[in-house]
């Protein structure tokens, strides 16, 4: 393993949870760098994916009560751009789940679960054999 790729892992290993959840801003920032032609690692004949992992509900930007509307309206922006919207659910509520499959995702076939952050892999490695949509 180089040297970058054991900084990666120790970055990932270290992630908390804040207790916020500001999907608005991060499917806005995805949005931004798939956008941006002049970014020397865009691939104009790639599909532009965007995948979210999230164990809870937004409840950012202020105030918290807009929050998933924005968040969706940013995912609706993304899809309208030509992006792909995956969606995984880590150890999320009923409530949340289906906020994310009918709001966040591109559809329920986009959105994959995972127990907890443990279980996060067997959800990514069933993302990766997703097939393209046509």
């Amino acid at each position: 393993m180089s040297e970058i790729e054991a900084d990666a892992h120790t970055a990932i290993n270290n992630l908390t949870a804040g207790g916020f959840t500001n999907l608005k801003e991060g499917i806005d920032l995805a949005t931004a760098e798939m956008d941006d032609l002049h970014i020397p690692h865009e691939r104009p004949l790639v599909k532009d994916v965007i995948v979210i992992i999230t164990d809870g509900a937004p409840n950012r930007p202020l105030p918290s009560g807009t929050a998933d509307d924005v968040a969706a309206a940013s995912a609706n922006a993304a899809r309208a751009a030509g992006i792909e919207v995956f969606v995984v659910g880590v150890g999320v509520s009923a409530s949340t789940e289906t906020y994310l499959k009918t709001e966040i995702a591109d559809s329920e076939a986009h959105y994959f679960t995972a127990d907890d952050f443990a279980d996060l892999e067997n959800a990514l490695i069933e993302l990766a054999g997703c097939p393209e949509d046509n």
